[in-house]
């Protein structure tokens, strides 16, 4: 099968991703408030769409871009090679074949789409594709981990990209969607001047990024990019992402028509829903306590298992959660979510408080110890999601001592890179066990390199599975060793919610994919106006 695509249909995320997909169209559209719309013919009059987001981009470089909902900064200006779906199925957008070609899951190969130009004018081929993934896994962002073993990248066709793994990765296509960043194209100049990226785009997206009339941490303004390849589909002149952090502004830059699609919070949904908005939720983050020190470096208690392990059995999760966020969250004992594949409702964290201060007694630390915890209130408002694990904590005898990072979450994620925090809180986000552990394994939940070969050989035998079911069963070995090793504590997941202005269309979410971007390859993916 060497230098051949199998050829099948879309695939839902996280299923065996052998497979090609046929061609398709691109097409955007969402709501303004006042606006005259249109069909699916792509004649819409409106001029502008506004979006909120909680803070300031990661970076606009897609290269070290966030992803989550943050991944909007990039979507609208980079079309992936690889697009996810609402409802978490992997469609063709920048690729459209792609799969492996050898029985080892290690050599996979991509079709890239005729005809696309970068906004810079150049024509999409391979060189070019090549490019421009190689310089994301040297730019140094946050996401190189997420898009596995990669030991070269080449041109194999003027239209035809390899990837080489240096092991199994059954998962490749879901590492080039729009949320991992190897997979959203930069064009030729932008590669040639990086710095560049931060003030104007070279993507092939519906959108161009217009640093010009852009203020860094208050508005990011999108024009219409004039080498889209289906121009047809560009309905609207513009888009602008409003930063807006607190809730009670968010709730009310919503109901006059500020911006048409907003990030939700448990506290304001109830008013959103009565003054006539759209209401939106899916599972997303699994908020954690993250014990990154696992060698005790800084905290030489967090060095024994024992002491994870106590600090895991501190948490009432079902309290903490409807106490946190009401009937937008739940409980969490496991770091995969229920839906994903990996779960399983046998395994998890129990709630014991006795039996931690048990452990932390067989460990040394009988009246417990004194830990500083790095956290945010970007996504955490007033950190009283943080309070309420520091509170949980001193209940077992461990006092806590909260860093609150406020600038935004590129210093959040500097700060716990820097090795000086022995824990974090912060939430990890993923749909698959393989997703998950490049995670957990790397950048900030993992600044001190922690390994385990137990955990290594489960993953290894999933990547090497030759049916789904075997690797489920494996996905869950590794979460019951994760749940031994006690290096990340889930403590509760919170649902997604976002706000939406009324006559908008084609907004999907799911537990594969709670965070939807307003831009898609069919006109059916892509959001407008009733």
């Amino acid at each position: 099968m060497h230098g051949t695509i199998p050829a099948s249909g879309p695939s839902r995320r996280g299923s065996r991703p052998r497979l090609a997909a046929a061609a398709a169209l691109c097409a955007l559209s969402l709501a303004v408030a006042g606006c005259s719309g249109s069909g699916a013919s792509g004649s819409q009059t409106s001029t502008q769409l506004s979006l909120q987001f909680p803070g300031p981009p990661v970076s606009l470089d897609p290269a070290k871009a966030g992803n989550g909902s943050s991944t909007v900064f990039v979507s609208l200006a980079y079309d992936p090679l690889i697009y996810l779906s609402g409802k978490g199925e992997m469609v063709p957008d920048l690729a459209v074949k792609w799969g492996f070609t050898d029985q080892d899951n290690k050599v996979f190969e991509l079709a890239l789409r005729e005809g696309v130009k970068f906004s810079d004018g150049s024509a999409l081929d391979a060189k070019a594709a090549v490019a421009s993934m190689n310089y994301f896994l040297k730019a140094g962002g946050g996401l190189v981990g997420k898009v596995g073993p990669v030991d070269k990248i080449e041109a194999v066709g003027p239209m035809q990209v390899r990837i080489t793994y240096k092991k199994p990765t059954p998962e490749a296509a879901s590492t080039l969607t729009q949320y991992n960043g190897m997979g959203n194209l930069i064009g030729p100049k932008g590669l040639a001047a990086p710095d560049s990226l931060l003030t104007s785009s070279d993507g092939t997206g519906q959108f161009v990024y217009d640093g010009t009339t852009s203020v860094a941490g208050n508005r990011y303004v999108y024009k219409k990019n004039p080498h889209y390849f289906q121009p047809a589909a560009q309905h609207f002149d513009s888009t602008v992402i409003r930063v807006i952090n607190n809730p009670n502004a968010v709730l009310s830059a919503a109901q006059t028509g500020q911006v048409q699609y907003a990030s939700g919070n448990a506290n304001t949904a109830e008013a959103a829903r009565r003054s006539g908005l759209k209401i939106r939720t899916a599972p997303f983050f699994n908020w954690s306590l993250n014990l990154v020190d696992r060698k005790g470096t800084v905290a030489p208690a967090l060095a024994d298992v024992r002491v994870r392990r106590a600090m895991a059995l501190a948490f009432d999760r079902p309290a903490l959660a409807k106490a946190l966020a009401g009937d937008y969250a739940t409980g969490s004992n496991q770091v995969l979510l229920p839906g994903t594949d990996g779960y399983d409702k046998n395994i998890g964290y129990g709630y014991d408080v006795k039996k931690a201060k048990s452990l932390l007694a067989e460990a040394g630390y009988p009246k417990g110890f004194k830990l500083t915890v790095l956290t945010q209130s970007i996504i955490d408002p007033n950190s009283n999601y943080s309070q309420a694990v520091a509170n949980a904590l001193k209940a077992i005898g461990i006092d806590v001592t909260l860093k609150v990072q406020a600038t935004g979450i590129a210093q959040f994620t500097a700060d716990a890179l820097s090795k000086k925090y022995a824990a974090t809180i912060f939430p990890t986000a993923g749909t698959t066990m393989a997703e998950l552990n490049s995670q957990i394994t790397s950048g900030g939940f993992n600044p001190f390199n922690s390994t385990d070969s137990e955990l290594d050989s489960i993953l290894h035998k999933a990547a090497t599975a030759t049916d789904a079911a075997s690797r489920t069963a494996e996905y869950q070995k590794a979460s019951k060793r994760l749940e031994d090793l006690a290096w990340t504590v889930p403590l509760f997941a919170t649902q997604n919610i976002s706000y939406a202005a009324a006559g908008l269309e084609n907004i999907q979410t799911s537990v594969l994919n709670p965070n939807p971007v307003p831009v898609g390859p069919t006109a059916d993916l892509s959001w407008r106006l009733k």
